[in-house]
């Protein structure tokens, strides 16, 4: 009898701890897929300490493989970490310095810590919102028309959106949009105007947006 209540028991507890599992209850998910950096640049130029008059630089957009990794700190609040291979983008001479051509590239390592708040707990279709805060950091600078380039890493601001679409308790497919403000700073010198100094103020304020199949642990 004592072994039966014994069998019985264990074989409750798997079933219950099984249906915990089918259930999703696991507040982590890592999501994986392309993750595309799209910038919108504006850059103020200076030359020798004088600033260029309708001088501008762009930066190219750049995809990469990005992961994210979340945690459910209740059924709507979500905090999310999404960090990816570091991608490189090409930095270009526009307006008054079009004809310089390539300025420089530079390969970053963006990481955003967001929280954000679904507006849907349950359905097919789960929308949310948040905000949170980016650390671009840059690991590599290779010269071009501008010599010894120094781009500095640099904290950001960031609003987001999404959605997410369940397929079942455990995986799902997600899209967001991860708007981040950001400046930073870039010197150098330029052997074409005689070797000399030169630093722009720029405004990159990138848009992320992340496909992304996600599964629950």
């Amino acid at each position: 009898m004592k072994k039966t209540l014994i069998s019985l028991a264990a074989g409750t507890l798997c079933l219950t701890v099984g249906q915990a599992n089918a259930a999703g209850t696991s507040p982590w998910t890592v999501r994986l897929g392309p993750a595309h950096v799209a910038f919108s640049t504006k850059a103020d130029v200076q030359v020798g300490g004088s600033l260029v008059p309708g001088g501008d630089a762009s930066a190219s957009s750049s995809t990469t493989l990005g992961i994210e990794v979340a945690y459910d700190i209740s059924d709507r609040l979500t905090a999310r970490f999404l960090a990816g291979i570091p991608p490189e983008t090409t930095l270009s001479g526009k307006g008054a310095l079009a004809s310089a051509g390539q300025l420089g590239k530079v390969t970053y390592a963006p990481a955003v810590l967001s929280l954000t708040w679904k507006l849907v707990e349950d359905g097919p279709v789960r929308p949310y919102v948040g905000a949170g805060i980016n650390y671009t950091f840059v690991t590599r600078n290779r010269d071009a028309f501008i010599t010894d380039l120094d781009t500095r890493s640099a904290w950001g601001s960031v609003l987001q959106l999404g959605v997410e679409l369940p397929i079942d308790p455990t995986w799902s497919v997600s899209l967001d949009a991860r708007k981040i403000f950001l400046k930073t700073k870039a010197t150098g010198t330029l052997p074409a105007f005689g070797g000399a100094s030169t630093r722009a103020d720029v405004r990159l304020n990138p848009l992320v947006v992340f496909l992304s199949v996600g599964r629950r642990f």
